[in-house]
């Protein structure tokens, strides 16, 4: 039996165990309805399972005789309506950056599970993939990344101190010792924040900036009681943060209705003007906020502070005289 046929096989009967798992069992005429086989093949899927181990049994259900998994191999499940079920399941491309770390398997899994319950409920799945669509932050990459992965996840659970190195320390190839806090989820790419023992305090690193990662198996530490996630980014225009500055913008009025349906920032405060839509917060660190007031064009204007506007327009600069050659 070649490789390829005998993964088909191995996924098949894992979804078989999934879907007796899941819907509380099934005849072997559903079994060969749902996996398109005849009723032979069916019958052999379930003697494969009962070979590997798993504790199946039969029982009649009226004149109907159901396979299931044994109560003491199911593990403690969630009871969703089929309206959350539909919901959770629609919610999955939102996850489709998370592709090539373990929590995507996981999910998937998940996933699958709903699948096959709601087509126990007589519900057409074949198209529920499609009917939401995210459009968003193009997605990191995180290709051969599930070692990795799974070691943040397991440390972060079992409050277990990492090795690491990373490409942000200058000497990347030097490891340091990391106790992970909380893995941040921002613009589709996954951050690690912790204490560095490396630079003495909490900080927070991307994940596809790793290069190497350890787990230091029983290295325990005292997950802190005073830390909370927001501190990562409190005040902050984003991730990036810095010295709290008061900033005010002018927003053309061609896009202040766009400007005004939109939480910016907690201190936002947003006044129509003679001249558009003004928009005035404090943000600690302005390094996200030039980015971002860039991509609005010639649609804002830096009123406050100088050095903000300064700096804008240094970069407007840059870009038009780019251009400027480009054309000549």
């Amino acid at each position: 039996m070649s490789s390829d046929v005998r993964y088909a096989l191995a996924s098949r009967l894992h979804e078989l165990k999934t879907a007796l798992a899941s819907t509380g069992g099934l005849t072997v005429y559903e079994i060969a309805e749902r996996f398109g086989v005849s009723v032979r093949t069916a019958i052999r899927y379930l003697h494969a399972l009962s070979n590997a181990g798993e504790p199946l049994e039969e029982s009649i259900d009226g004149k109907r005789k159901v396979w299931r998994l044994h109560p003491a191999a199911r593990r403690e499940t969630i009871t969703l309506s089929t309206t959350q079920m539909v919901s959770l399941f629609l919610s999955r491309r939102v996850f489709d950056f998370l592709a090539g770390t373990g929590f995507k398997e996981d999910l998937d899994d998940v996933f699958k599970k709903l699948e096959l319950t709601l087509r126990k409920r007589d519900y057409d799945t074949r198209n529920l993939d499609r009917k939401i669509f995210d459009v968003n932050e193009a997605p990191h990459l995180y290709a051969d990344r599930l070692e990795h992965v799974d070691d943040i996840i397991t440390a972060l659970l079992r409050e277990e101190r990492l090795r690491v190195t990373h490409g942000s320390v200058a000497e990347y190839k030097k490891a340091f010792v990391l106790e992970p806090y909380t893995l941040v989820v921002y613009k589709k790419g996954l951050y690690l924040a912790g204490f560095s023992h490396h630079h003495g305090k909490v900080r927070t690193f991307s994940l596809d900036g790793f290069r190497d990662i350890d787990r230091l198996k029983n290295d325990r530490f005292e997950y802190p009681k005073d830390y909370h996630p927001s501190q990562l980014v409190e005040g902050a225009f984003g991730m990036i943060g810095g010295e709290r500055t008061r900033v005010r913008l002018l927003f053309d009025a061609k896009v202040g209705r766009f400007v005004r349906r939109r939480l910016w920032h907690p201190t936002q405060e947003i006044r129509k003007t003679d001249r558009g839509v003004e928009l005035e917060m404090e943000v600690a660190g302005t390094t996200e906020l030039k980015t971002w007031v860039l991509g609005w064009g010639d649609k804002v204007e830096v009123l406050e502070p100088e050095s903000l506007r300064e700096e804008v327009a240094a970069e407007a600069a840059r870009v038009a005289r780019r251009y400027g050659q480009t054309a000549s």
